[in-house]
């Protein structure tokens, strides 16, 4: 009985913890839009209370700020987020916009990838290989007699594929 009571309790404070947090998104979320809102209000009313024929980049402006914006899909993974962003860029592309700043910083943000991923490894790898080499301490001081201490090589081998990697095999400028 007294088990199941503190699961109970568990469960009970994870679900108000997942809730609150949905709450707080949610909240916040509302904020945010109100805010953008206001904002973009606030910038129209200084364009219709100015002296005199507004000239046509502030209408091309005006415009721009009354076009609803993309809806951002809800609960997207980063792979999901960078492809509709990528295609909403490729949409101002195709409106008109300045192909060749628009490009120069798509292939900026490919390097800048490609440079993140590479570093990623390089961490990878090295966490691995001092996994390794503490496993391969502690195991041996944990059991002289027998040679379980080689357990310990399987994660120090896999941070050493991951620096050969990096360092030998992976293109160094994308």
């Amino acid at each position: 009985m007294n088990e199941t009571l503190a699961v109970a309790l568990g469960w009970s404070v994870v679900a108000i913890a997942f809730f609150t947090y949905l709450g707080v998104r949610s909240w916040a979320n509302a904020q945010r839009r109100e805010r953008e809102a206001f904002y973009k209000n606030d910038a129209i009313k200084k364009l219709a209370e100015m002296q005199g024929v507004a000239s046509e980049p502030v209408l091309a402006l005006l415009r721009e700020a009354l076009k609803p914006p993309p809806e951002t899909p809800q609960f997207i993974n980063q792979a999901v987020a960078r492809e509709f962003y990528r295609s909403e860029t490729m949409k101002r592309i195709a409106e008109g916009a300045d192909a060749n700043a628009v490009l120069a910083v798509m292939r900026e943000d490919e390097k800048r990838a490609a440079r993140r991923v590479r570093e990623g490894l390089k961490l990878a790898g090295l966490i691995l290989a001092g996994v390794g080499v503490a496993l391969v301490v502690f195991l041996q001081a944990l059991v002289p007699d027998m040679p379980v201490y080689l357990a310990g090589l399987i994660p120090l081998m896999v941070g050493v594929a991951f620096l050969t990697y990096v360092f030998v095999f992976a293109p160094e400028n994308p």
